[in-house]
């Protein structure tokens, strides 16, 4: 019997993956690929000046080799490396420590990833930026 592979999309809490399903002589074989989501962000909009300002973000994986070496965070065009991230939640955050001056901020995320799997070496990578506006009380 010849080999099919299908090809499919699915939109979930999680982000975009690809499930790639073999069949060959009968035998079935499904596995999610590939694929890092970067949702969640915030703080976004209009937001009061306070020294207790937190940068979130969800990360998720679903070729699963993503870690904190693979993370980046710019505040402002600065790297920032007292990032906390949990892989098993996927929950990235920055406590700023300061108070950040009135006006625009942006914020920027890269991520890289890559795992070894039966499947083979993946790897992905994805960037998100956005901006907040602080504002006097």
């Amino acid at each position: 019997m010849p080999r099919r592979r299908r090809r499919s999309r699915r939109r979930g809490p999680r982000g975009t993956s690809v499930r790639v399903t073999t069949t060959r002589n009968g035998k079935t074989t499904s596995y999610r690929t590939g694929g890092i989501s970067i949702t969640g962000v915030s703080p976004t909009g209009r937001v009061a000046r306070s020294p207790n300002l937190t940068i979130r973000a969800t990360l998720w994986d679903y070729g699963g080799g993503l870690s904190r070496n693979g993370i980046r965070l710019y505040l402002d065009g600065s790297e920032k490396s007292r990032i906390r991230y949990d892989q098993a939640s996927g929950n990235l955050s920055y406590y700023v420590g300061r108070t950040l001056s009135p006006g625009t901020h942006e914020v920027r995320i890269e991520v890289d990833s890559e795992s070894s799997n039966r499947q083979g070496q993946t790897s992905g990578s994805a960037r998100k930026r956005w901006t907040f506006t602080v504002v006097r009380r």
